[in-house]
This record gives structure tokens, C-alpha cells and sequence, in this order.
């Protein structure tokens, strides 16, 4: 079928809907879709598939045929290798979860030695390896650990794709390594499109991550300064480039302190809100209880490197100093006097 006959029908799926003739749109709407899903073009038939939906919600059997017959395109299209590979992953999901996860993937190839992600640096993706070896390496007083070799079937990436921090160890390739990724934007399609996928991803990473299992084995610590449980009200802004505050000052309840930074709690209702802090600078403000049986007022430059999700939407923030405090500093905190703690923080 030729783009001008398939443009004149779609054409007159929006006359049949002028004139109400709803049976008829939906007839050759089912029909478009169908097409355009054996040509592989998806993107086509699922924005066919949409407008079917918004012509007439009732025409279950349209409706629900034309998606199979989308997820059943897709599925005949998936490449056998790399099904392979994923076997375990794909076991874990419905057809139309493993289609989802299939095509918001994205292909790259890192060369020898090409950082594919830095300890301390953002990264919003998720590495599957599909080709070649790569090395996990930690930083830790100025001596690179080598924390073990990654290979084909590994995924890299989990902490800072599904926690929003930064990255806790460097991937250097071995030799050229194929990999394919998700970017975190995916997350929120998937909440309408298949909102179980997320969860089911996050336990396959959780229970597959030879990082964290060698970094365990090692005794490897990530956080390398004690920390510190206070309490408090910490006041926030947002910095421009110039360093200069932005837009209103907003609360949050401090949770600790170390001599490499402190982390506070937000709540917020949207995830992509508080995924957005990573990495930004903000101008922090609270007091800290002091041995000497005062209070210090302390106001900081501090930039963003982590934003874990806890309960009810409640938002761990955690900042770096800009310069890290002598360990007297931390010593002169007097833990067991701790400031009022805040009814609520504000909502972000």
C-alpha cells in the first residue's frame, strides 16, 4: 500500500469523525494500524492506536485487537541475541513489558579505556553489556581499587539510574564493549504504558549487581567520612550559574552531617522534580548545636549528589561541601542536644 493511499484514508478518518460517522473511523483506523504495525513502524500505529481509543472508547475489539496485533509485531522483531543474553530479565516480564523494555533501549559502543561512567560524575542511564569486558574501579584516598571485571549479561548503573546520585565507582571498557542503555526519561512513559516494568527492573538489578556484591567482599566503604544524626530545619535555594540565589527558600528536616557534607528531608510527590536537584547547587541555612552549649549559625554553597526515595514521599537529599571540614569540626557537634525538629518540610 503506497503513503498516498494511506494519507487520502487517514484523511477521511477525520472527515468520518466531522460527520460522526464513528464505526466507520474506527473500521479504518483498525486497518491503518494494522498496517503500519507489520511495516514495523510503531510509532505510527501507537499514535493511531491512541486517536482509535479517543474516537470511540467503547469499541473494545478494535481497541484491544489492533494493541495485540502492535505487541505481536514487536515481539516477532525482537533480536534473537540479545534475547539471549536477557533471557532471565524477559522471563521476569509480560510480552508487553518486555516489548516496552526492548524498544526504549539504545545502542553504543565504548572503545578501549573510554570512561562509560566516572566515580562522582551524573550519569541517567542504564548499561546493559551485550559485547566485551569492562573494569569497576573505586577511588578511595587517592588509590584506585580495582573492584572486579563486568561482562556480557552485567548491567551497570543501577544506583545512580533508580536512586538519582551520582555514580560510586568508574567503568573503564577492557577492550571495544557494545552496550545498550536506558535513559531515566523512560520511567515516567512506562508508568502509563506498563507500570509494573519499573519495579520488576529495579529487583532484577538489585538481585544481579556484581559491584555492590564485590564492594561487600572487599569491605569496601563508599562513604568514607563517619556521619552524624542531627535534627533541625534547613532553609534551601536554588543558585543561578553566578552563584546568586533564585525563586523562594524552601524547608527541609536535617538528617546528618559529616565532614563531607550533610543530607536533609523534602517531600515532594513528584519524582522528576527532585531528580532534577541532581547536581544542582543550592544555598543551605541551619543551626548546629555546638559542645560549648550554643549554636552555630552556618550558611553553605553546596552541590547536590544524591536524591533517595524513602517513604511517603519523603526525599533524602544529600550535598557535598564545597571544601570538606577538619574533623574537629565534626568533633565540636554536640549530637545529644539536638534542635527542634520542624512539624513538616515544605513540599518541592
Amino acid at each position: 500500500m503506497n503513503d498516498n493511499d494511506r494519507a487520502r484514508r487517514e484523511a477521511l478518518v477525520d472527515e468520518c469523525i466531522s460527520k460522526n460517522e464513528v464505526e466507520s473511523a474506527c473500521k479504518l483506523l483498525f486497518d491503518l494500524i494494522g498496517e503500519y504495525a507489520k511495516e514495523k513502524n510503531f510509532e505510527k500505529a501507537e499514535a493511531l492506536h491512541e486517536k482509535l481509543y479517543e474516537t470511540d472508547p467503547m469499541a473494545l475489539t478494535e481497541i484491544v485487537r489492533s494493541s495485540e496485533i502492535i505487541e505481536e509485531e514487536k515481539s516477532v522483531s525482537l533480536d534473537t541475541e540479545h534475547l539471549e543474553t536477557w533471557a532471565g530479565l524477559y522471563r521476569s516480564l509480560s510480552t508487553t513489558e518486555g516489548n516496552a523494555l526492548y524498544y526504549s533501549m539504545k545502542s553504543k559502543v565504548f572503545q578501549l579505556g573510554e570512561a562509560i561512567v566516572e566515580q562522582g560524575e551524573l550519569n541517567n542511564r542504564l548499561y546493559f553489556i551485550n559485547r566485551g569486558e569492562v573494569k569497576a574501579l573505586f577511588n578511595q584516598g587517592g588509590k584506585e581499587n580495582l573492584i572486579g571485571l563486568l561482562k556480557v549479561g552485567d548491567i551497570l548503573g543501577q544506583e545512580p539510574f533508580f536512586s538519582a546520585t551520582v555514580c560510586t565507582v568508574s567503568m573503564i571498557p577492557l577492550s571495544s564493549v557494545k552496550v545498550t542503555y536506558l535513559e531515566t526519561d523512560v520511567l515516567k512513559k512506562w508508568k502509563k504504558d506498563a507500570p509494573a516494568l519499573e519495579s520488576k527492573l529495579y529487583n532484577y538489578c538489585i538481585k544481579n549487581d556484581p559491584v555492590k556484591k564485590a564492594m561487600d567482599e572487599k569491605g569496601l566503604e563508599r562513604r568514607s567520612d563517619t556521619r552524624l544524626n542531627i535534627s533541625g530545619v534547613a532553609m534551601f535555594q536554588l543558585l543561578e550559574k553566578s552563584g546568586n540565589p533564585m525563586g523562594k527558600a524552601y524547608k527541609g528536616e536535617l538528617s546528618d552531617i559529616s565532614a563531607g557534607g550533610i543530607s536533609f528531608i523534602i517531600k515532594s510527590s513528584k519524582k522528576e522534580t527532585v531528580r532534577m536537584l541532581l547536581g544542582r547547587r543550592l544555598l543551605i541555612s541551619f543551626k548546629l548545636p555546638m559542645k560549648n552549649n550554643i549554636y552555630k549559625d552556618l550558611e553553605e554553597q553546596m552541590t547536590v549528589i544524591a536524591a533517595q526515595a524513602q517513604v511517603f514521599d519523603d526525599y533524602s537529599i544529600h550535598l557535598k561541601f564545597d571544601n570538606k571540614w577538619e574533623s574537629s569540626a565534626i568533633d565540636n557537634i554536640d549530637a545529644n542536644r539536638l534542635a527542634l525538629r520542624p512539624d513538616k518540610s515544605d513540599q518541592v
